[in-house]
C-alpha cells in the first residue's frame, strides 16, 4: 500500500552571513494513514524545520529545500506554487505549533479566528462558521464553547489555548496533523489531557499525526513509530517498543538514560557530554561521534552507512554487517555517573 507521506532524500539550507547551513541532511521516512509517528532528539537537531517543510514553510530568502522530494498523496510538495500550497495548509495538512499564546492574535477572539479557518477553504455563511466552531470547541473538550467563542486568548488557561488551536487544525478534517511540541509548558495533568485528546481523534476521525517532542515520555504514550534526529539526520527508526527496548544507535541510548525512571537506584540522571556539530561546516564522519562512548577511529574518517533490521534502522556503524575493521582500539570507556 501506497503510504500517505513520503519524504525521499530530504535537505534544507539555510544561508547566513558566516555560511550555509545545512539544517536537515538527507531525511527520508514515510507517514500511513492514520499512523501516529514521533520525531525526537535535542533542540537544534531538525525537527521543527522538517516539519516546515513539509508545508512549504521554509522562508525563502534565506532557506530552501535543497534536494529530496515530499509526497503527499502522489504530489510533490517542493514543486508546488504557492496557491497550490494555501490549498494544501490547513486543509489536508494542517499544524499545531508550539507555543499557543504566540500563534493565536491576541486582539481576536476565538471565534473569529477559528472562522478564518472556514472562510479561507469554504464559503459558509456567518452562523454557520460558529457553529462549526462551536462543535470543534466541543470537540476538543472545551467547556461552554459558545461562551467561549466571544472570549481573548488571554482569558484562556494555557490548556485551552492549546485545545483552540487543536481545533483550528482539524476545522478542515486534515489528513495529516503536525504537532510541534504541543505539550510544551502545560503541567502534567494538561499533558495527559492533550494526549488522550490525540489518541481519540486518530481513533475516531482517522487522522494520521506527526509528533514533534523532545519528551519521550510523551512520545512513548502516544505513538507507533519514532524518528530520532541529531545534527539534521535521522540516526535510527523504530517502532517506538524496539527502540525503547533494544536501541542500536549510541544517541538513542543516551536519550533514554536521561530519563528518570521509578525503578532506577541513582539519583543522578546520566547525561550526553558535549556539544552537537557546527552544520556549517558538518564532520566528515558521524556527527555523533565526538560524543560518543563507543567511538572508533572509523567513526570519525567515514559517515556510517544505515544498518536495516525489520522495522529497524540505525545511522551507526556499530550496527552494521561492514563495520570497518579492525575496531581501531575499540570504544571509548565512560565513566558511570554518580
Amino acid at each position: 500500500m501506497q503510504p500517505l507521506l513520503s519524504v525521499e532524500n530530504l535537505s534544507v539550507n539555510f544561508r547566513t552571513y558566516a555560511g550555509t547551513v545545512r539544517a536537515v541532511r538527507d531525511v527520508s521516512f514515510t507517514l500511513a494513514a492514520g499512523e501516529i509517528l514521533g520525531i525526537v532528539g535535542e533542540s537544534g537537531c531538525g525537527k521543527s524545520v522538517t516539519a516546515s517543510s513539509l508545508l512549504g514553510l521554509i522562508p525563502s530568502p534565506p532557506g530552501e529545500v535543497a534536494s529530496g522530494r515530499i509526497l503527499f498523496d502522489g504530489q510533490d510538495i517542493v514543486k508546488m506554487d504557492e496557491a497550490a500550497l494555501r490549498k494544501l495548509r490547513g486543509n489536508a495538512v494542517s499544524m499545531i505549533f508550539q507555543d499557543p499564546m504566540t500563534s493565536l492574535n491576541p486582539v481576536l477572539t476565538v471565534g473569529s479566528q477559528l472562522g478564518e479557518c472556514f472562510t479561507a477553504h469554504q464559503r459558509l455563511d456567518g452562523r454557520t462558521v460558529r457553529e462549526r466552531s462551536a462543535e470543534l470547541l466541543r470537540l476538543v473538550g472545551i467547556p461552554a464553547p459558545e461562551a467561549r467563542l466571544g472570549q481573548y486568548p488571554h482569558q484562556l488557561s494555557g490548556g485551552m489555548r492549546q485545545r483552540v488551536m487543536i481545533a483550528m487544525a482539524l476545522a478542515m478534517n486534515p489528513r495529516i496533523l503536525i504537532a510541534d511540541e504541543p505539550t510544551t509548558a502545560l503541567d502534567v495533568t494538561i499533558q495527559a489531557q492533550i494526549i488522550d485528546l490525540m489518541k481519540k481523534l486518530n481513533s475516531e476521525l482517522g487522522t494520521s499525526i506527526i509528533l514533534i517532542s523532545h519528551d519521550l515520555g510523551v512520545v512513548a504514550g502516544l505513538c507507533e513509530k519514532v524518528l530520532v534526529m541529531y545534527a539534521g539526520q535521522v540516526v535510527e527508526a523504530a517502532p517506538v517498543a524496539e527502540l525503547y527496548t533494544r536501541p542500536l544507535h549510541p544517541y538513542t541510548l543516551g536519550l533514554l538514560h536521561s530519563v528518570p525512571r521509578l525503578d532506577a537506584v541513582r539519583t543522578r540522571l546520566a547525561s550526553i557530554d558535549g556539544q552537537p556539530p557546527d552544520l556549517i561546516a558538518p564532520p566528515a564522519g558521524c556527527a555523533f561521534a565526538p560524543r560518543c562512548r563507543f567511538a572508533m577511529v572509523a567513526c570519525r574518517e567515514a559517515p556510517p552507512l544505515i544498518a536495516a533490521v525489520p522495522g529497524h534502522q540505525s545511522r551507526c556503524w556499530l550496527a552494521h554487517p561492514d563495520c570497518p575493521q579492525p575496531l581501531a582500539g575499540g570504544p571509548a570507556k565512560e565513566a558511570e555517573p554518580a
